[in-house]
């Protein structure tokens, strides 16, 4: 199977620029060294995704998901590594220098993979038909593009093509280029008929619109009749690994940049209505081509703007179908504009008839706020009637009540009662009861499920069954220690006979006592432990370096109290023999060191170091004269602790150790000699928990 060079991997991750790269996806805001957005994984309010420019690197804190470019466009775009080496290659003008895949390793090629070569392979056939083909492509094809009004760049920019009308020129096509049949009806391109045991072309005689992924890779296509008696209109690409309609909006590849710049999007509705916007200036255009909008497509339209501005035709019947979208937009906390067209007209007719210049004034001049949109529109036909008015005012109250931010909420409640001429209060009033509703409903729903739980839970329970024990799922546990009367550990070369309290080399002269940043009553033991050594590492990347009060540098401190343990996380372990490895050549390695050099999981993980979630503001000191210490200036303190942490977690080890020997029934003299162990090892835990500022909460054996 191809693969991609070492040097040219490297090459790549080192070109991409972290800011370059999500700013494709997401509008980011400076505050302090970091840049900051709205996460692009999950739906929140408040940002807390932040890119680090001088580390390269990103931090997604609502998912914990961090790492460099190649791991952002790996999690963004659901690509796999080598996928998104190539995305970034391509962004860098990179050239990769691949070897030629042979039949078979075309074949055992990630399906995914696969699937986009086919529809990029397609999007070409269909092109070449439009331009080339003098029989269908150019005289049928072109000459309807024309009669648009779309000029040629045009044609070129959204690489519009022709199918032509027959069973299976498209998949005699594909299959002398060496694409597998079954691969050609995954990517939905042709299809089967399995009582006839027959394959036809899936687009005949059809203008072809291809449908980009933000990346620009082709993922589907839309595709037109240019006969009057064939129905139906519009043929769209059915669900494939590659495609979900529900996803993705058209035209967002070409527009994400210009919402962007102009912190604005249009939404209409089909394919010629952005590609005709485009063509006169309005670049930030895309449409739900066709389907009703859903919440994963606001989503999208959320990663760069927080301003839509909904285009609506003088349809009154699509106009009410479509109010469903108005709502969802607003549960999300958008703001929205409605700009409807004379009837008869819609975007793409009336851009044409208009002209750029007429066209652009138009949009400007006859936007609405929802609120002005949806009383007027359901005004229209109310007349005299009360109930009709009535049932306008829930309407319109309906729809207020589903924004979540409450300043913009009491601002469209008084629109909303200057408009209807009705007491602010009772509009507020009748907001509240329909979310009471919701809640019951919510609550409703919520005990039912519960009640279908217990019932599964109930029938699908063995009599007699042993529970599973709760240490399955643990991470290994640390090697099994016998409790001497003298401990022989380095670790614990402090302790005198008989377990006493530990100490360490070097405690700062003004330790405090104070809460510890982990508590380590949470979690059970073999979590606190993946805690711990997740800290150690951090501090070893971060802080390795630096120099102590003793003259020794961190790293150092911590080996020589840490020598006698193994690390029994995968990730962590790997990190640390890396590090000791790079100390034998003759290197001290830091996190930057292992963004650069890391493979995608250690990336991930030190990135986690490298972002600081909250910074302090510059107020604290210049305003409030409060200065706030950072942590490198306490590194004894908090290496003291740390250490600590760990004895107090290996006293805990033994106490669980010594409460199981318990439960074995041992002898009445063997009882005796645990029951004093236990004891002496409870006397230490308390006070190492007393230096570390913890509550301790363990058996008490009577």
């Amino acid at each position: 199977m191809a693969y991609i060079p070492e040097h040219i991997v490297q090459q790549i991750r080192e070109s991409a620029d972290i800011l370059e790269v999500v700013s494709d996806f997401v509008t980011l805001k400076q505050k302090g060294t970091n840049w900051w957005a709205l996460s692009p994984f999950t739906d929140e309010k408040t940002p807390s995704f932040s890119v680090n420019p001088s580390r390269n690197i990103f931090k997604c804190f609502s998912t914990g998901i961090g790492g460099d470019a190649v791991k952002f466009v790996m999690e963004v775009e659901k690509l796999t590594y080598p996928e998104a080496l190539r995305y970034l290659a391509q962004k860098y003008h990179i050239e990769i220098e691949e070897q030629e895949l042979s039949d078979e390793e075309k074949a055992k090629k990630n399906q995914r993979e696969s699937l986009f070569i086919i529809m990029d392979f397609a999007r070409k056939h269909y092109q070449n038909l439009l331009k080339n083909d003098t029989e269908e492509g150019f005289p049928l094809g072109m000459s309807y593009f024309k009669e648009r009004g779309f000029s040629v760049q045009t044609i070129e920019n959204f690489s519009l093509g022709y199918s032509k009308n027959s069973w299976n020129y498209f998949e005699d096509e594909a299959l002398k280029n060496k694409f597998q049949k079954n691969n050609l009806i995954k990517a939905g391109l042709i299809l089967e008929n399995r009582e006839k045991k027959t394959t036809y072309d899936r687009f005949r005689g059809r203008v072809m619109f291809p449908i980009r992924d933000l990346a620009g890779k082709t993922i589907a296509f839309g595709a037109r009749t240019l006969k009057k008696d064939d129905n139906p209109k519009y043929l769209n690409s059915p669900e494939t690994p590659i495609y979900h309609k529900s996803d993705i909006l058209y035209g967002i590849y070409e527009a994400k940049n210009h919402i962007r710049k102009e912190n604005n999007c249009f939404l209409t509705e089909g394919y010629t209505d952005v590609i005709s916007l485009h063509q006169n200036g309005i670049q930030n255009v895309v449409a739900s081509s066709g389907t009703s909008l859903t919440e994963n497509q606001i989503k999208l339209i959320k990663r760069f703007t927080e301003n839509v501005t909904v285009l609506y035709d003088g349809d009154s019947a699509g106009i009410k179908a479509s109010l469903r979208g108005i709502d969802m937009l607003l549960e999300k906390n958008l703001n929205i504009k409605i700009v409807l067209f004379p009837d008869g007209e819609d975007p793409d007719s009336y851009a044409q008839k208009l002209g750029q210049h007429e066209f652009s004034e138009f949009l400007a001049t006859n936007q609405q706020d929802f609120i002005t949109f949806k009383a007027e529109f359901y005004l229209k036909n109310v007349q005299n009637d009360p109930l009709k008015r009535a049932e306008a005012i829930r309407e319109v109250v309906s729809s207020i009540s589903k924004v979540p931010d409450r300043i913009k909420k009491s601002v469209f409640f008084q629109k909303c009662a200057e408009l209807f001429e009705v007491a602010e209060g009772v509009l507020v009033e009748e907001s509240n009861q329909i979310l009471r509703r919701k809640q019951q409903r919510q609550q409703k729903q919520k005990e039912q499920e519960k009640r279908r739980a217990d019932r599964t839970k109930n029938l699908e329970k063995v009599p007699n069954e042993k529970p599973k024990d709760s240490t399955d799922s643990l991470p290994p546990p640390p090697p099994e220690v016998d409790i001497p009367t003298e401990v022989e550990s380095d670790f614990w070369a402090d302790l005198p006979p008989n377990i006493s309290p530990p100490t360490v080399d070097f405690p700062p002269e003004n330790f405090e006592t104070e809460q510890p940043k982990e508590d380590l009553q949470s979690g059970t033991l073999g979590e606190l432990i993946t805690k711990w050594e997740k800290e150690c590492i951090r501090f070893l990347l971060l802080y390795g370096q630096n120099i102590l009060d003793e003259n020794i540098k961190v790293w150092e401190y911590l080996f020589e109290e840490t020598e006698e343990l193994e690390f029994h996380t995968d990730i962590y372990r790997e990190i640390l023999e890396i590090y000791k490895s790079k100390l034998a050549d003759g290197l001290e390695i830091d996190v930057e060191y292992l963004i650069r050099t890391g493979k995608p999981e250690i990336v991930e993980v030190v990135s986690d170091f490298a972002v600081e979630k909250h910074t302090i503001s510059q107020h604290w000191f210049g305003k409030y004269e409060i200065y706030v210490a950072h942590e490198k200036e306490l590194l004894p303190d908090g290496l003291f602790k740390h250490i600590l942490k760990r004895k107090h977690l290996i006293i805990k080890e033994l106490i669980n150790e010594n409460t199981k020997k318990l439960a074995q029934s041992p002898s009445l003299e063997d009882e005796e000699k645990i029951l004093r162990t236990h004891l002496q090892l409870q006397s230490v835990q308390i006070q190492l928990a007393q230096q570390l500022g913890t509550a301790v909460h363990n058996l008490i054996i009577e």
